[in-house]
């Protein structure tokens, strides 16, 4: 484990991804799984990380409800996980080492299109899982404004493939949003908040054993596991400058199982005006909340 100190980077803000193409009748992605070196802190050396299209987080995706979205998730991944697979889980044992599949968090779709865990598929689909069905999946959209996310959902390894930074934000808008007048452009912020362990080389550090550790089988799946440094948007204790007007601030806990208390100056008014399924009920009494 490494000693970083905080404050030292400024937050990056993951760029909003621009379709292949879209007109009256849909919009389509192509959204590649690569591995690439990123530096998530200005003390360490450049980290390995697997990322939508390369970068952790990945790149936003927004749409507005009702649009018809079409996604290709395409697998361009090593065979070998560079974090410890446990060959004892259900889904590990026989199956290829590395697979994935994508399931939007919140969102409501077809079956299909869900990411079931089983769905799994390889590079270049050269293997997939029983419950493969199709290489471009569908998001109808229809349902409010929301903020939602994406990241891997494959059988046995989820855990680590999440860690190992396969996680995004797709953004929900509807006429109601636009009517609210809200805070946009630069001043709408999202916020994946996610806890990570660095070896002193840079790497990633996620344990190959529990406590106590279990004879004869290593690595061996953790009963859960809490990193020593919070992550925002992919930086280790990162600040943002603001300027003194109204933010708006999409934060998402994705932490394998971490949970937060998160607070704010007592003396600057702070509003939740959604949550996950989209905006409070309440919308003409919003209330600060912390």
């Amino acid at each position: 484990m490494v000693s970083l100190k905080k404050y030292l980077d400024p937050l990056p803000i993951p760029p909003i991804l621009k379709p292949k193409y879209r007109n009256e009748k849909e919009t389509f992605y192509v959204v590649r799984m690569m591995q690439a070196y990123q530096t998530l802190h200005s003390e360490l050396p450049a980290t390995r990380i697997w990322g939508y299209e390369g970068m952790y987080p990945g790149p936003v995706i927004c749409a507005r409800k009702k649009e018809k979205v079409l996604i290709r998730w395409e697998n361009h991944l090593p065979e070998k996980h560079f974090l410890p697979v446990d060959k004892t889980l259900h889904g590990t044992m026989d199956g290829p080492e590395v697979r994935t599949v994508v399931h939007l968090h919140g969102a409501k779709v077809r079956p299909e299109s869900d990411g079931y865990p089983e769905a799994w598929f390889t590079n270049n689909y050269e293997q997939t899982g029983s419950y493969f069905s199709r290489r471009v999946y569908w998001y109808p959209n229809c349902q409010q404004a929301a903020t939602l996310w994406y990241h891997d959902h494959a059988l046995g390894i989820t855990r680590l493939n999440v860690y190992a930074g396969l996680a995004g934000f797709y953004l929900l808008r509807d006429s109601l949003e636009r009517k609210l007048n809200l805070p946009k452009g630069s001043y709408e912020i999202p916020l994946l908040i996610q806890d990570r362990s660095f070896n002193p080389d840079g790497s990633l550090f996620y344990p190959s054993q529990p406590e106590p550790p279990v004879p004869g089988v290593a690595p061996s799946i953790t009963p859960g596991f809490a990193g020593d440094v919070i992550l925002v948007n992919g930086k280790v204790w990162p600040f943002l400058a603001v300027e003194p007007r109204k933010y708006r601030f999409r934060i998402l806990n994705g932490s394998n199982q971490r949970f937060y208390r998160v607070r704010f100056d007592p003396e600057l008014p702070i509003y939740q005006i959604g949550t996950d399924g989209g905006f409070c009920p309440l919308r003409s009494s919003w209330k600060s909340c912390f």
